[in-house]
């Protein structure tokens, strides 16, 4: 834990990122079942003992050596029961395969946030038809963007002309982001 309190300290970071697809793991094996990999605990010890979010890639990864099976977010289950006061931010809600899987997860731990960043913003209702049931847990743009989308602002026009409420997009847009940072 020396590398993240150095980046905290020299560089004030507060947010780890996490991609199993790419880095070939699950987020539970620190888990005996899951293989043991003991560093994800420790990495999970100290996000939530200092505050930190953790974003994880969840869903599919156009680039190369990505091993898909690891972007299933059921794995995701754990680590919210293990670490109850982790704030886990679950990038790109599992598309296209697991979007019900991470649609449970969502209302079943309240410590699991969904960024919809890398979800076309016109399938959104589509991929998430309950979507007004999580918004209080849903954030734009923690994230990078997926292959193909135009611009960010495209994105943004392309969210606000969604058929939901003002109050929805604002909290979606910004103000969710302001209750898992800490300042």
């Amino acid at each position: 834990m020396e590398k993240l309190e150095e980046y905290r300290s020299k560089y004030n970071s507060s947010w780890i990122k996490l991609h199993p697809v790419h880095q070939l793991f699950k987020p539970n094996a620190y888990r005996e079942e899951e293989g043991k990999l003991e560093a994800l605990e420790e990495i999970y010890d100290y996000a939530q003992s200092n505050g930190f979010p953790i974003t994880f890639h969840t869903g599919t990864s156009i680039f190369p050596g990505a091993r898909i099976k690891y972007g299933d977010p059921i794995f995701l289950d754990d680590v919210a029961v293990d670490f109850p006061r982790l704030k886990i931010v679950m990038a790109h809600g599992g598309r296209p395969f697991w979007m019900e899987e991470a649609f449970f997860l969502l209302r079943r731990h309240k410590n699991i946030y969904l960024d919809i960043a890398g979800i076309p913003p016109k399938k959104l209702l589509e991929y998430f038809p309950r979507f007004r049931e999580i918004y209080d847990r849903s954030l734009f743009g923690s994230d990078w963007i997926s292959p193909g989308i135009k611009s960010i602002k495209d994105n943004v026009d392309q969210f606000m002309s969604l058929q939901i409420e003002d109050n929805i997009k604002e909290m979606v847009l910004y103000k969710n982001y302001f209750k898992i940072v800490k300042f």
